[in-house]
């Protein structure tokens, strides 16, 4: 007793008294989390690298980092009871202001319409990458993309560029949708300075800009889904390659099974082409 009292400097009284009446050990409970709190603090993270980012995307980042089958409707919950949501700046009337709706009327000839959209393409340790393209809706000719980490309108108005180093603008029709990156000042100064002529297809008629749809399909098909990318780069030295391949030597039906290129290289008309078949 003595020299456990000289050890902690106390008395021997002090030491006999701790040893009569010990104090309860103090058991702390660790709270389980339950599976919305484990949802929400991987929906924080993500909002935290991605700040741009609406419940739709954060619903398909959660299910393509995590390989869960998260329910939009339960991100979108979660995230506007803890106020994640992106808050709504602009209206379409807003951004579009002056840009008339497009008709669904096809391409009778080269360079007369082209369309522009944006795609996703998961990039491994990069996670989304964003790909502007811009293709001509009679020819089919993927004219000009912008493959980066960034979703940032100047993606959509180098794509444009590239396309517009490519060929003639005079007379041009673009068509885009309604997303915020072409109703962007910096997309906006672009086609004017280009003096191109921008329609946007009706909210939720994505058919009026069916041609790049149909490409990106392609693209994802052929490209991206045959293959697991790692980082960004290693999907870009692929993205390249397919796009060569698409204008240059991919057959396309509505061409009469000759690539782009070809066709427009030849200066075919497709009426011509139906008549011979």
């Amino acid at each position: 007793m003595g020299l456990v009292a000289r050890a902690l400097s106390l008395s021997r009284q002090r030491v006999h008294y701790i040893l009569k009446h010990p104090e309860p050990v103090k058991i702390r409970k660790v709270k389980k989390m339950s599976n919305e709190d484990i949802v929400l603090r991987r929906i924080e993270e993500i909002v935290k690298e991605l700040p741009v980012y609406g419940y739709r995307r954060v619903t398909a980042v959660l299910r393509a980092r995590y390989g869960i089958p998260f329910n939009r409707k339960k991100v979108y919950r979660i995230m506007k009871q803890k106020g994640l949501l992106m808050p709504a700046s602009h209206s379409y009337k807003k951004l579009f202001k002056g840009v008339a709706f497009a008709h669904n009327v096809k391409a009778e000839r080269s360079n007369s319409l082209w369309g522009i959209d944006m795609t996703y393409i998961w990039c491994g340790e990069d996670a989304w990458c964003y790909f502007h393209g811009v293709i001509d809706h009679y020819d089919k000719t993927l004219l000009g993309y912008h493959f980066s980490r960034s979703c940032a309108a100047i993606g959509g108005v180098m794509a444009l560029a590239n396309a517009a180093s490519e060929r003639h603008v005079d007379n041009l029709e673009l068509r885009s949708d309604n997303g915020c990156h072409y109703g962007a000042k910096v997309f906006k100064e672009e086609i004017r300075r280009l003096g191109i002529n921008h329609t946007r297809t009706m909210v939720n008629t994505p058919k009026g800009n069916a041609v790049i749809e149909r490409f990106f399909r392609s693209l994802k098909e052929e490209c991206v889904w045959q293959q697991k990318f790692h980082n960004f780069e290693e999907a870009k030295e692929a993205v390249d390659k397919w796009v060569i391949h698409y204008n240059q030597k991919r057959p396309h039906q509505t061409l009469d099974y000759v690539s782009p290129k070809e066709f427009y290289d030849r200066g075919c008309d497709r009426k011509l082409l139906e008549k011979v078949s």
